[in-house]
């Protein structure tokens, strides 16, 4: 990865190596985790003790899950995570998101792609590649960012299992139990405020289809 000399490089790289996930490796704390098993309400409820309850607008409750409800999203629809409830900003620590997915919708580009999720120098995309909409990461700290998209074509209307995770050793992106990963420490991810779920921070990107399942692992 080059730097320029005298001041931090910003990189942008596209991961296409796919590495099988290190067996064994112990799993983190949970920071969140919403099983989105609600039939009612504009809640999404932190089952993880920690309490960083989720607004929801214009969700559709009750729907089947991957594991018993999910939500669907549409146009219109949003989960909204304060910032006052955040606890989600992994700083130098490892993270990791994950969520199941479901959706027949093709994304497209600028204000039209898939924005899953998107907190704290961690986010999650759906994305168009080469005729597929694949599962897109990105990483930003105060030096560099890193975006890596790979695996399957994620429309097919089946549950499927996304993630991207950081630690000391590199960054990976995992679908379905595989990982595609790059090598490298970022150092601390930057920080930032509000949390955005099946929406872009910018009011941009709507999610179309079911999700179930969202859970943040730090440290």
């Amino acid at each position: 990865m080059a730097r320029a000399l005298g001041r931090p490089a910003v990189a942008v790289l596209i991961c296409i190596l796919g590495l099988s996930l290190a067996p064994g490796a112990s799993a983190a704390p949970v920071a969140a985790h919403w099983a989105m098993d609600e039939t009612s309400g504009t809640t999404a409820f932190d089952d993880s003790g920690n309490g960083i309850n989720a607004t929801l607008t214009n969700v559709t409750l009750g729907q089947p899950g991957a594991t018993g409800h999910s939500y669907l999203f549409d146009s219109t629809s949003k989960m909204v995570i304060p910032k006052a409830l955040g606890g989600l900003t992994p700083g130098t620590l490892p993270v990791t998101i994950t969520m199941q997915v479901r959706t027949s919708h093709r994304p497209g580009t600028g204000n039209f792609d898939f924005d899953m999720w998107s907190e704290s120098g961690y986010q999650l995309e759906i994305y168009p590649r080469k005729g597929l909409a694949q599962a897109r990461c990105k990483f930003k700290s105060s030096t560099q960012k890193i975006v890596i998209q790979d695996g399957p074509d994620l429309i097919d209307n089946q549950w499927h299992t996304i993630g991207c995770q950081k630690d000391s050793s590199g960054v990976s992106l995992i679908v379905d139990g595989r990982s595609f990963t790059h090598a490298g420490d970022m150092g601390a991810l930057k920080p930032s405020g509000t949390g955005y779920v099946g929406i872009g921070s910018d009011g941009h990107d709507h999610y179309l289809g079911q999700m179930d399942d969202v859970t943040v692992e730090i440290g």
